[in-house]
Order: structure tokens, then sequence, then C-alpha cells
């Protein structure tokens, strides 16, 4: 008896608020894909114009219900008051300007000294850079005023930093400095990388569509499904790297303290994942889903229909986030979606996804050569693994996530399968 009892507590418990709902997410996507639709004709736009307004179309939607709905600046963790707390400061401003001119200068000669960022890959991010440099130009001192009126906080990681880039004046506490170069190098590793992706992705939907368009229930739809799943992911990635504001609440909290967490992380992403995965953990063989059920045409199409709703779980877990998208940084605790099943709803999705879309246990060449990808697979996830632990010992830091992590170890769809066969 008690323990019915008990499971009906369980079902019934209040989940902690989201950072983020989730129906505004959804609400972005869908504004962000109609404007990829709206533009997918369009000569005067390339890829990277393309995905440039879907993002900004996105990013429109869901900060018009953070500002004027859900008032974000006014909660606790923003640090903003909405009434003004002191006089404006020029010089405050000024060197708070100063300081970010810093940054965007350091960010800038590490891209110049990495040969990395000099070919034509990254061609659509510098584009994108050119278009948004003037606006941030003058964007940036009335952000700067207003901030330095409302913000509870005098001393921020701004000015910190900037007393002791131009005066020598080290801080008394390091910690505000340290967590918003984290950032910067976050933004400056990953935002590159999302907008390269999506330019290109943007590039390729509409004539994926076509296709479908052309031959339904067929393998072209499978293919757009799937390319449309990534490219809602790279669009909400996107924003969350462009939107890195106190005024939207979407700002850093923290960042991953650890050298192994950022190696984890960041292995998982180019240039370094070519390398590994080329050299040392290649999974992939001679044969794919499509070909290796080629002969089985509904089993086919179910295990199609299983990958497309894993790869479209895995943009859902992104859309999720809103704004405040990120790896290696803590910008809010998100619980609504497919977080409120389980804590890793994105990795877990992507992995089984690995394996049924590169069936690494099917291999003409021989069972040895299929235990070989078998194994290297398995040590993929295991990277992946190893992110959700240095991801969680992090943001365990913050009570929101404790009590999101204690909610869904009571309440998340683990728990309850276990307690189904209790």
């Amino acid at each position: 008896m008690n323990s019915t009892l008990d499971n009906v507590a369980h079902v019934h418990e209040q989940r902690p608020r989201s950072a983020t709902p989730f129906s505004v997410g959804l609400l972005g996507i869908v504004a962000g894909l109609l404007t990829l639709w709206l533009l997918r004709d369009s000569t005067a736009l390339d890829g990277a114009g393309r995905s440039t307004a879907a993002c900004v179309a996105i990013i429109a939607t869901i900060t018009l219900y953070e500002l004027f709905v859900a008032r974000v600046y006014l909660r606790p963790s923003a640090g903003l008051a909405g009434q003004a707390v002191r006089p404006l400061s020029l010089a405050r401003v000024g060197l708070r300007l100063a300081a970010l001119a810093s940054v965007y200068v350091g960010i800038g000669l590490l891209y110049w000294l990495l040969p990395e960022y000099h070919g034509t890959f990254y061609i659509p991010f510098w584009s994108l850079i050119r278009t948004l440099a003037p606006y941030l130009i003058v964007a940036a001192p009335f952000y700067f005023a207003w901030m330095d009126r409302h913000q509870r906080e005098v001393d921020d990681a701004y000015m910190l930093w900037g007393r002791l880039v131009f005066s020598g004046q080290r801080p008394a506490n390091w910690k505000p400095v340290r967590e918003m170069l984290a950032g910067w190098m976050v933004k400056a590793f990953f935002l590159p990388l999302m907008i390269t992706y999506l330019s290109t992705d943007a590039d390729h939907i509409g004539a994926s569509f076509a296709t479908a368009m052309n031959a339904p229930f067929s393998l072209s739809t499978f293919r757009f499904m799937y390319d449309l799943s990534f490219t809602m992911d790279l669009m909400f990635g996107t924003v969350g790297y462009l939107c890195t504001l106190r005024i939207l609440d979407t700002h850093v909290r923290s960042a991953e303290p650890t050298m192994f967490g950022w190696l984890v992380a960041l292995i998982c992403y180019q240039p370094f994942w070519s390398l590994i995965s080329n050299q040392y953990i290649h999974y992939e063989g001679s044969m794919f889903w499509d070909n290796w059920l080629i002969s089985v045409p509904i089993i086919r199409i179910i295990w199609g229909t299983m990958i497309i709703a894993l790869v479209f779980c895995y943009a859902l877990s992104t859309i999720a986030f809103g704004l405040r998208f990120s790896n290696l940084t803590n910008r809010g605790i998100i619980t609504s979606g497919p977080y409120r099943f389980t804590k890793h709803p994105a990795y877990i999705t992507k992995n089984l996804s690995f394996w049924m879309v590169s069936v690494p246990f099917v291999e003409p060449l021989g069972w040895r050569i299929a235990l070989t990808h078998c194994v290297a697979l398995a040590t993929v996830n295991l990277v992946y693994f190893l992110r959700a632990k240095t991801e969680e010992r992090h943001l365990m830091n913050d009570p929101d996530y404790r009590a999101y992590a204690e909610w869904i170890a009571r309440n998340g769809l683990f728990a309850r399968i276990t307690r189904a066969f209790q």
C-alpha cells in the first residue's frame, strides 16, 4: 500500500521550473523554418544569408517572449533591477567597451595565428561577422549604458577585466573574470562551426525537400527528415552562442572548471574529431542501415523511422534551450521538453542513432572487422558518457540543477521503468 502511494506521489511531484519553456523554443523553430522556406528561392541570399535570416527570426521570436512576457531581466539570476539603481557613468561604460574590444582583439589574434581559420571552410562565418559588426558597434554602447544603470553589481567581469588590462589593477576576486573569458573562448570555438555547418545545411535543405516531394515515402524522404533535424539543431546552437546577454538572463553563470571536461567536449568537434575518428576510433564500415535492409522493405521503413525519431528528439533537446544552448557553460537549467524525461536526451538519442545508422555489427569483411567497429563506436559512446558526467559534476554547483537532478532521479523515464519492474 505504501509503495502505491509513493508511486502516486512521484507522478504528481512538481517538476522544477525550466529557464525557458519548451513551447517557446517550438515557436522559435517555427519562425526559423518559415523564414528558410520563404527565402528558399532567393537569389539575393546565399546559404549564409538565409541561415542568418532564420537565426534572426528565432532570436526575435524568443526575445519578445523573454522580455515582454517572462520579463526574465527581473529574475534574481539576471542581477538586474527594473528601475535604475545609479546614475549613468560614461567612464564605466567606456571601460566596459574597451574591455569588450580587448576580448575581440584577443580572439581575432587567435584566429589570425591558427591556420585552421584561414581556409575556405569558414567563409560563411567571416561573412556573418562582416554583416553583424556594424550593428554591434552601434548597439554595444547603448547596451552597456543601460546595464550600467540597472545592473546591481557595479564591478562586473568587464569592469574587472578592463581595470586589469588598462590599469594593471588585479581583481580581488578572479572568478568573474575567469568565467567571462571562458565563456568567450567557448563562443570563439563553437560559433564558427555552428555558422559554417548551418549555412551549408541551409543551401542543401531546399534541394533535399524538393527531392523528397518528388519521391515521397522513399529514402529521399528519410534524408530530408534527417537533414531537417540537424538544421534545426544547428539553428538553435547558433542563436545560443550569439545571445549571451544578461538582459535576456542568458549570460554565463559558470564554465566547466576542469581541463578533462573541456577535453572530452572539444574532441567531439572539428578539427579534432576528424583526426581522432580517422586514425583511432573509426567505426563506420562498408555497409550502412539502408544497404543492409534493402531486401526487407518493411523492416527498412521501421528502422529508418526509428532513426528519424532519435535525431528529431536530439534536435528537440537543443530547441528546448531556447537562446541558452551552449557547450561547457551553465546559462540556466532546462527541465522541459525532452529534459523532463532524462538529464541527457541529446547524448542518448545521438549515440543510439550512431548504432542504427552505421550498423557496425554488420560487416561483409568478417566478424573481426565488425568487432573492431563495434569497439570503436563503444569508445565514442564512452566519450559522450564522460561528457555527461563532467557536465553533471559542473552543474551540481547550481542549486537549480541539484533540484532538477533529484526530481529526475525520482520521476525520470529510467526511474519509472525501474519502479515498473519492482
